[in-house]
């Protein structure tokens, strides 16, 4: 498991190409949260699950002070270079979200590209009092979520990217368990090298479906005040992707 944020670090960001160019219009949408939302001035972030840095290093940009930390060291190898190149300032530890030991530290913790359905729902109440605790008075908790059933196809969508001078080819379905609220999240990757010859990968992870009211109703549990969004607006019927924003 996790082939993806370790044998694959190297490629993730061209894997995920195409969010990564939308990341700018995501963070417009966060920092509009971090104004109409957070009862105190967002300076100070802790970006959950940061992976390959590519919302943590658009935060920098736009002059946050920003932790990542990240469970898997050769997804932080990429994003300390990515930061190195661009010379910001951002501290990238390693760790699990589970056992941050901050306290009031932050003005707002985030957690970005779904990483918050790895955690069942023992888990995730462990995360949301690590938040809670990272988190000062006000502070704002803001993690996004796919809806898990939005009427399209379950697959497989095949598409290609690339990478210098190799070609990705990846492969992607889903299968979900319904009963126990449960997706199986399986991708194929298969590098083409220039000589003709191909690696490939399977990613096979199991993530943990929330409706969005399963996710309030969670977090009302912990934080002081909670709201879901969808996409990058108010709550539609149909948005494919939730906000869970709570305040401490």
């Amino acid at each position: 498991m996790h082939e993806l944020y370790t044998a694959l670090a190297e490629y993730y960001d061209a894997i995920y190409r195409r969010r990564a160019e939308r990341v700018g219009e995501e963070i417009d949408f966060v920092e509009g949260l971090f104004k109409n939302e957070a009862e105190r001035r967002v300076r100070k972030i802790l970006d959950l699950a940061c992976g390959t840095g590519i919302p943590t290093l658009e935060l920098a940009r736009r002059g946050y002070q920003v932790t990542g930390l990240d469970l898997h060291d050769e997804m932080l190898a990429v994003a300390r270079r990515k930061a190195e190149m661009e010379g910001l300032s951002v501290g990238f530890i390693q760790g699990n979200a589970l056992e941050i030991d901050f306290e009031e530290d932050f003005d707002a913790v985030t957690m970005f590209f779904s990483s918050i359905m790895y955690f069942d729902d023992s888990a995730i109440q462990q995360l949301f009092n690590s938040v809670k605790r990272a988190l000062r008075p006000g502070g704002l908790f803001i993690a996004d979520f796919p809806c898990w059933f939005y009427g399209g196809e379950d697959g497989p969508i095949v598409w290609d990217e690339r990478k210098g001078d190799e070609r990705l080819i990846i492969t992607d379905w889903r299968e979900v368990e319904p009963a126990f609220q449960k997706l199986r999240f399986k991708r194929l990757v298969q590098i083409l090298k220039p000589d003709g010859s191909v690696r490939a990968f399977m990613v096979n992870d199991e993530l943990n479906v929330y409706t969005p009211r399963e996710m309030r109703l969670l977090a009302e549990k912990h934080f002081r005040r909670v709201k879901i969004y969808g996409d990058l607006h108010e709550l539609r019927p149909n948005d494919r992707r939730y906000w869970l924003v709570a305040v401490k």
